[in-house]
């Protein structure tokens, strides 16, 4: 059976690390499960009582887990944004291309690019080994900015690509006026390319184009993937849960229960079951507070009594 993916959302202290840790265990019963963690704020390691790196780690039977440095993620994926422009665009020396590099640093969108392409990369490697791919993810914000990449991304590329290809057939056309076109760099010869196959750009593009377009196909197929949305009953998770939704339903992304945390902390509750359902339009299963630290596997398991976690997984039978 194809990879599965379920996404753990939330506000910040809702409980999603948690459901995301339960669900990994009752998924792992019935097959290879890795559950991973996106949040910079890691304590998906303090949940499952285990020392979590980027390499997912065996802590039971069919169990694997992780946290991504996001740090050297977003290192990472500045410089190999760094390496494949100054390949694609070696010609452009002239101009101090390294300046333009240090500016993408501070880009806007960096952190979401970057957590992009390491969930991109975990989803690539789960499907040769896992059966579910569970992701904790960040505040909800971040997330929805990151779900939201893919078809961002694959407009933009379709865009860019138009114009890669105006560009080749303008330097065609130059070519038939002028003869082609060579210089030197460093002593070595190089001509402009003027077709696809030999245009390091295009080639990066169409690359690119498929990957987001196989992404977001992944993302909105109810057969493969899920949102697992997670609240209390207070207002200001009410309010975040009802925006995630709206963005969520604009990506097409499938959704499923909403699951209410900590029910009966009087501290929190300031809405009823019944007018969250109503509010949300949405089915809701409730989690009561439970008193004390949840670490520790038995913990989760305990925890994952109060719900029937495998609902999510898209199809699987309970």
């Amino acid at each position: 059976m194809a990879l599965r993916l379920v996404y753990s959302i939330g506000k910040g202290g809702v409980g999603k690390t948690t459901c995301a840790a339960a669900l990994a265990v009752q998924s792992s019963r019935r097959g290879r499960t890795l559950v991973v963690s996106l949040d910079p704020a890691h304590n998906l390691g303090d949940v499952l009582e285990a020392r979590l790196t980027n390499t997912p780690a065996e802590l039971a039977p069919n169990l694997w887990a992780s946290e991504i440095d996001m740090e050297a993620a977003i290192s990472r994926y500045l410089k190999e944004s760094a390496d494949r422009l100054k390949q694609m665009y070696y010609y452009l020396k002239v101009i101090n291309i390294e300046g333009y590099l240090d500016a993408l640093k501070l880009s806007p969108g960096i952190e979401e690019y970057a957590t992009l392409q390491a969930m991109e990369e975990l989803i690539r490697d789960a499907e040769r080994r896992f059966d579910v791919l569970v992701f904790d993810t960040p505040p909800t914000g971040l997330t929805l900015r990151v779900l939201a990449l893919p078809r961002v991304s694959l407009i933009w590329g379709q865009r860019l690509s138009r114009l890669r290809r105006e560009i080749l057939d303008k330097r065609r056309t130059v070519n038939r006026i002028q003869g082609e076109r060579k210089f030197v760099i460093d002593g070595t010869e190089h001509r402009l390319a003027t077709g696809e196959k030999d245009d390091a750009v295009m080639q990066e593009l169409n690359d690119y184009v498929v990957r987001m377009a196989a992404l977001e196909s992944l993302q909105s197929d109810s057969s493969r993937c899920c949102v697992m949305p997670v609240m209390n009953a207070d207002r200001l998770s009410l309010f975040e849960t009802k925006r995630a939704f709206a963005a969520l339903d604009g990506l097409g992304m499938p959704i499923g229960p909403i699951i209410v945390n900590k029910v009966g902390l009087q501290s929190t509750d300031a809405r009823s079951i019944e007018q969250i359902e109503s509010e949300l339009q949405r089915a809701v299963c409730t989690i009561p507070f439970l008193k004390g630290d949840l670490v520790g596997r038995e913990a989760v398991e305990m925890f994952g009594r109060h719900v029937d976690f495998l609902q999510w997984i898209p199809g699987t039978n309970a």
